[in-house]
């Protein structure tokens, strides 16, 4: 199946932004840098209903500094009409 690095970049957006208002905001959460760097280094799984499954690894901030190793885990599914759906938020799982 060809990848659309177009789709791929919305869907991973989307799914940051899910696991950002999950997690408190900017304010309070940091997603990791997978999720902004380049889209197909991101930590997804295209699922065979067309939707995306992304885990996003998170740092917690505090006074504006985010902490130096990830601590949160989410994980959302971005469906092909943009629709999340947050699968789990909380430790990091093995």
């Amino acid at each position: 199946m060809t990848t659309n690095i177009a789709e791929l970049v919305r869907a991973r957006n989307y799914a940051r932004q899910a696991a950002e208002r999950v997690n408190g905001g900017l304010t309070r959460y940091r997603a990791d840098q997978s999720m902004h760097g380049p889209v197909l280094q991101a930590p997804y799984v295209r699922n065979a209903d067309g939707s995306y499954t992304f885990r996003v690894l998170g740092y917690r901030v505090t006074n504006g500094v985010p902490a130096s190793t990830p601590s949160l885990e989410t994980i959302v599914t971005v469906a092909a009409d943009g629709r999340t759906t947050v699968d789990y938020n909380g430790p990091i799982r093995n």
